[in-house]
């Protein structure tokens, strides 16, 4: 429960990303938005840079495409952390791909969203359960 509620607070919106992209994506923000800050200060420094605003102009572009990766992976991480530091005794998720034994501890709910996010790589996108998308 107490991992579940953590995961929300820090888990990123592919939709925060897209709207960060499409208003200050020459900027990077959306970058740094999906824990990619390294590149974004790359990608920030040659936006100043006269020449180098066309190449700016072409990798905002590609990031179109590259985003709901972005913030999956930042995601997983953000799910990893948490079960890294979970308490002794709480089920702890694997990164197998196989069955996992500590999956009969999970509630219904919970085991279902681990073997969807298992079976589509951890890129897909979570579902809408509430009718809020943040």
């Amino acid at each position: 429960q107490q991992i579940d509620a953590a995961f929300e607070a820090n888990s990123k919106s592919v939709l925060v990303a897209y709207l960060l992209w499409f208003f200050f994506g020459w900027l990077s923000v959306h970058r740094f938005y999906a824990g990619k800050t390294k590149s974004a200060v790359v990608r920030l420094i040659m936006a100043f840079t006269v020449v180098l605003l066309p190449v700016v102009i072409l990798l905002w572009i590609i990031d179109l495409f590259l985003i709901p990766s972005m913030v999956g992976e930042e995601n997983l991480k953000t799910l990893n952390f948490l079960n890294a530091s979970a308490p002794q005794g709480a089920p702890v998720l694997s990164q197998e791909e196989n069955q996992d034994p500590t999956l009969a501890e999970l509630d219904p709910k919970r085991k279902a969203m681990l073997e969807e996010l298992r079976a589509t790589g951890y890129k897909k996108e979570r579902r809408d359960d509430f009718g809020l998308y943040r």
